[in-house]
């Protein structure tokens, strides 16, 4: 992509797009809700209610309806690049997993397959039974016949998960060094770094090992394996993380839980796409407004899932994440 080329009708649409976000205070009335019924029907006021349950437990199929539409909306203004497909890979990875773990257990995992990759569901399915891997480039082949390779010799599933996990960091960092666009590539790098940091903080809070670690360790960010390591050997995994750039993230955060952390990383990141309200004509608004989307969802589904468990509304706020409004 050309760092010169420009987007006037693309950022002008997304500008008016990003004023059907929901508010923080839209989220916090979903909260408050006296149970998940009336959660979704607050839900159903907004854009989401464009996809109709007849059962509020089935409030996934809203969110996932929306954003596909939000996907495929974003495409739609910039039809010759493939601009978001960086952003899309992870659906990709989801439902190949997916796929796989079926295959495995010969149960059948139709409902786990999520909508919004760049290869349609029927598509990825009949080419993963074919082994048909060059129609399908962005699935990296060896990932995984080495994924299937390594659970038929282990019988782990967690194999599955973190190589085809290393795999989806690798084919979004190749895409984001071919895009040329400092913003996403930083982004990637960013992500990275931080899904580094919640897995070394999750398996050091289990007193699991760092081959554990290792394994699901994936390339890309700026904290090198070496850094992981020295972390792991001493006391504290925040004594040498302290001095990484994500140093105030960890000495602030870490210490206070898996939960505490993740929220606190979700909204390090979210401070980092909100950079991107300040450009007018280059892509970089149009790719925040597809991570605020992908935000706000999360948002949803934790507020909905939690009203489905009768968890208390504080205890939801607190797990809420920076909105991009």
């Amino acid at each position: 992509m050309s760092k010169n080329k420009i987007y006037p009708f693309a950022v002008a649409s997304v500008r008016s797009m990003e004023n059907k976000l929901l508010s923080k205070q839209k989220l916090m009335q979903m909260a408050e809700a006296g149970g998940v019924e009336e959660a979704v029907r607050l839900l159903s006021d907004t854009v989401y209610g464009k996809k109709q349950i007849k059962d509020a437990h089935e409030f996934e199929d809203m969110i996932e309806s929306h954003i596909e539409e939000t996907y495929q909306a974003v495409a739609d203004l910039i039809p010759s690049e493939a601009l978001i497909d960086i952003f899309l890979y992870k659906n990709d990875y989801h439902n190949i997993k997916v796929l796989i773990k079926e295959e495995i257990s010969k149960v059948n995992a139709k409902k786990l397959l999520v909508k919004g990759g760049t290869i349609p569901i029927e598509k990825l399915e009949k080419n993963f039974r074919e082994r048909n891997y060059a129609e399908m480039p962005v699935i990296d082949g060896k990932a995984v016949e080495e994924a299937i390779s390594l659970y038929a010799k282990t019988k782990n599933g967690r194999y599955i998960d973190t190589v085809l996990d290393k795999a989806c960091f690798s084919a979004m960092a190749t895409r984001a060094a071919e895009m040329n666009n400092e913003f996403v590539k930083k982004y990637v790098s960013m992500l990275a770094d931080i899904t580094n940091l919640k897995t070394a903080l999750r398996i050091a809070k289990t007193n699991r090992s760092f081959q554990m670690f290792e394994d699901a360790f994936v390339e890309g960010g700026t904290i090198r394996l070496d850094i992981f390591a020295k972390a792991f050997q001493d006391e504290s995994l925040v004594s040498v993380l302290k001095d990484t750039a994500y140093g105030s993230l960890c000495e602030q955060y870490m210490d206070k839980g898996f939960i505490v952390f993740e929220k606190a990383c979700d909204d390090y990141l979210m401070e980092y796409i909100k950079t991107a309200k300040y450009k007018t004509l280059t892509p970089e608004p149009v790719i925040a407004y597809i991570l605020a989307k992908e935000t706000e969802a999360k948002c949803v589904r934790i507020i909905l899932t939690c009203k489905m468990h009768n968890i208390d509304a504080e205890i939801i706020k607190e797990r809420m994440r920076e909105v991009y409004v």
